[in-house]
């Protein structure tokens, strides 16, 4: 039977649809992570006050901005223009509220107070610092929350960026591999003042961007992806130290990919494509890969640990053993797990914050385990390249926490934490729910959509309901939370708690099931966010 021609009048409006379907999304995330930013306080994320120095030192010495302290003897002490540590006095209680930086929030009257602790000596890298110092006003609250709104629009304004360029493949298991791992610790630290903002923001989709760039069929798809895949090194590499390693560990990871279902020059006859081009093209892009890869280790900070890494690795193994805790690798091994999972959630031994906001088992358990059941389909018959990349990244998992541990002689829980490590959980969950062009659409039947929804948005729910309370009343044993706690710190123009609660929490139903509904079976196959 001959197939009807699509009319302009049917195209234009599956267009409008696309385009409703995707202004929904991202209307609803700008929603959820407004409720994350409502969540906390200025200085409620991890070495805040370092961050707040490092910021107002970006640009050096500054009359009334940063001020040196000639009598030091560390050379990091620099007076900043208020209190850093008043505006982080409710960190590592979890049971205190952020009341009491309320009068140094609401201060009028710059004083300069020492801090101990700043990025002035440039041992790491300096360009979110520099961001951030541009966004400096004489207010200091609304300082602070334009630096925390200018990070939500780059983690917004990256992911959309790389789910528009994307083909349908790669946008599916890019959203969904985002919106899993997120909750709750990267939606709490996407609008906090923690470089982790722009570490994940780069990172997190480097992997979408860099396949995009390497395997799209259009070329300007391939050059847009190319633009952001740099835009999100430059975020990273400028605002963490760690982000060279994942890095590498990234571009590798998917120019192996490229390589392994690419290489089979009788697969591009049959879809009528030339051998000698498709073997061009290849090493145009194993050049290009090479290239970015030596750029970032030749630029990498001292402080990223690979200058003298041997020895390093050496005398922090010969510390562990000297405090007779057994083999230094086996005690090490054996904890390395809890920080993937402090990454997915697993958070009570962990916390949010400064350690110091344990997230209910109801949560962490809900959030690993869609995240296991996830990682398993999307590897279920996956094709040999797809396999030993997801191999190679779950390696990388183990190793690089522990060549990390070992280099700083320290045993896990002591010092390094899940943040530092969890861009890997983002492209693990990427590429095994990618698909390759020789395997079928990626698609979850109505029980897996329907679990991953429910308990997903149950556990964002709970987690942003404990973070809130936790800052707003202080969790009492650091456990009982109620939607009637006293209310001892709030934003004075937002909307009362318990609607930015239900507010977030709805928008975030409505992220989740946009996205698990692009795998239903009957949708997988077309182009748009909302079909």
């Amino acid at each position: 039977m001959q197939k009807r021609p699509v009319s302009r009048w049917m195209r234009l409006s599956a267009s409008r649809a696309e385009i409703f379907a995707a202004s929904v999304l991202v209307g609803a995330a700008a929603v959820v992570m407004s409720g994350w930013l409502l969540a906390a306080p200025p200085g409620a994320s991890p070495d805040d006050s370092y961050h707040l120095a490092s910021i107002w030192c970006a640009e050096g010495f500054k009359d009334d901005v940063c001020v040196e302290d000639p009598g030091a003897p560390d050379l990091s002490r620099v007076f900043i223009p208020f209190s850093a540590a008043q505006l982080v006095c409710f960190q590592h209680d979890g049971a205190k509220s952020a009341a009491c930086a309320i009068e140094e929030q609401q201060s009028q009257i710059p004083v300069l107070t020492p801090v101990v602790g700043s990025n002035i000596r440039r041992e790491r890298p300096n360009l979110y610092y520099l961001a951030m110092h541009q966004l400096i006003g004489q207010n200091l609250m609304s300082s602070l929350n334009r630096m925390r709104a200018a990070n939500i629009l780059v983690v917004l304004a990256m992911f959309s960026l790389t789910a528009l360029v994307a083909d349908p493949r790669v946008r599916r298991a890019f959203l969904l591999s985002a919106a899993v791992t997120s909750v709750p610790l990267g939606l709490f630290l996407m609008g906090s003042l923690n470089t982790s903002a722009w570490g994940l923001a780069g990172l997190a989709s480097l992997w979408a961007n860099s396949w995009t760039a390497l395997s799209h069929s259009r070329r300007s798809r391939r050059f847009t992806a190319t633009t952001l895949a740099i835009v999100g090194l430059m975020l990273a590499l400028g605002a963490r130290t760690e982000a060279v390693a994942h890095a590498v560990f990234i571009l590798v990871a998917l120019l192996t990919l490229w390589w392994g279902t690419s290489s089979n020059a009788l697969r591009y006859r049959r879809l009528g494509k030339d051998p000698d081009s498709v073997r061009e093209r290849n090493a145009v892009a194993v050049a290009s890969v090479g290239v970015a890869l030596a750029a970032i280790i030749a630029l990498a900070p001292r402080s990223a640990g690979l200058d003298n890494l041997a020895k390093n690795l050496t005398s922090g193994y010969s510390r562990l053993a000297a405090r007779d805790i057994g083999n230094p690798f086996l005690t090490l091994s054996f904890e390395i797990p809890s920080l993937w999972t402090g990454g997915l959630g697993g958070l009570e031994l962990w916390g949010l914050g400064a350690l110091d906001t344990p997230i209910p088992s109801v949560a962490t358990l809900s959030i690993t385990g869609i995240y296991v059941v996830l990682l398993t389909l999307g590897l279920q018959g996956a094709a040999r390249p797809r396999a030993r990349v997801s191999l190679f990244l779950g390696g990388m998992l183990f190793l690089f926490p522990m060549f990390a541990l070992l280099q700083a002689g320290a045993l896990v829980y002591e010092g390094l934490q899940p943040r530092q490590f969890m861009p890997l959980l983002y492209v693990t969950l990427g590429v095994a729910l990618l698909r390759v062009p020789e395997e079928a659409d990626l698609t979850l039947g109505p029980g897996v959509r329907r679990l991953a929804v429910v308990l997903l948005s149950a556990a964002h729910s709970v987690a942003l309901l404990v973070t809130m309370r936790r800052h707003t009343s202080g969790l009492a044993e650091l456990r009982y939370v109620s939607f009637n706690s006293p209310l001892e710190w709030w934003w004075d123009s937002a909307p009362e708690p318990n609607l930015v609660w239900l507010v977030t929490s709805v928008a975030f139903v409505v992220v989740i099931s946009r996205i698990v509904g692009m795998l239903r079976p009957d949708r997988a196959s077309r182009s748009g966010f909302g079909h």
